[in-house]
């Protein structure tokens, strides 16, 4: 069983940005304005931290994904680590899509990666997390959760869907994303819930307590591989990223304390 850690002066002297005591449910953020990668960012593919385009400030995080043949795919990956073990974990960030975003229709695999959560190792048994699917000729995308449906199974995908994830409305614009977690135990299943927008797009409760106790998520990846690719070089970014070890979402589920209702994200 994991050693969950949760003194605050441990996790400070292994990542500098995690802060004080003063807001401690809040583990790690980066809106990007150093013009780097914060600490706790660790293998990248195909990403940099750009001055083009950012959600606030000067900075974001520009995820590039080739143009290539519809029997080639992409890949745009940033990789974290967050230096414990968390039963729970909120993930907020702002997401643009491009004008030219279209999730095409390959012929074969047309799952891309949205996210993944895992404790120790990439191929432990009770990782998580959410792709992106085709749903429409006019290449927008539903989201469906990934996880194991058996011990001696590889990655499911899209086990649980919901349609209308990215859609037309959304390209040129950025989105609001909140990601919920809850590592299951030995009595309940464990919890997914996706925002967007401030409210809830998709939920799901995963029956993945293969190894026994309650397990943490430390290590993960948001966006990442596209099995479909994309026809046009595509190019998202990414800003305000904060990771929290409770459910932010619980006590506002429509309008979320970082959204101001006078002035909703569009």
């Amino acid at each position: 069983m994991n050693i969950f850690i949760r003194n605050i002066a441990v996790i400070v002297s292994l990542l500098p940005l995690f802060i004080t005591n003063s807001n401690a449910d809040l583990i790690a953020k980066d809106d990007f304005e150093a013009g780097t990668w914060g600490s706790f960012w660790g293998s990248l593919a195909n990403t940099t931290v750009s001055p083009i385009l950012s959600k606030d400030g000067s900075y974001a995080a520009r995820f590039q994904y080739p143009g290539v043949a519809i029997t080639e795919d992409g890949w745009a990956e940033a990789r974290f680590d967050l230096g414990g073990y968390y039963e729970q974990l909120s993930i907020r960030f702002d997401l643009y899509v491009p004008l030219n975003y279209e999730h095409r229709d390959s012929g074969s695999g047309n799952n891309n990666k949205f996210f993944r959560l895992w404790n120790e190792t990439y191929n432990d048994l009770e990782k998580i997390g959410a792709t992106t699917y085709n749903e429409s000729t006019s290449g927008e995308s539903g989201i469906g959760s990934d996880y194991r449906l058996a011990s001696s199974w590889g990655m499911s995908s899209s086990v649980k869907k919901a349609s209308d994830f990215i859609t037309t409305a959304d390209k040129g614009n950025w989105v609001s994303i909140v990601i919920y977690i809850k590592a299951a135990t030995d009595s309940k299943p464990a919890e997914l819930r996706i925002y967007k927008n401030g409210r809830l797009h998709l939920e799901d409760k995963l029956n993945i307590n293969y190894v026994p106790g309650t397990q943490g998520y430390r290590h993960g990846y948001l966006l990442g591989w596209s099995n479909s690719g994309f026809t046009q070089e595509t190019i998202f970014y990414i800003d305000n990223v904060e990771f929290h070890d409770n459910d932010i979402m619980s006590a506002t589920p429509s309008t979320p304390s970082w959204e101001d209702p006078a002035n909703p994200v569009k």
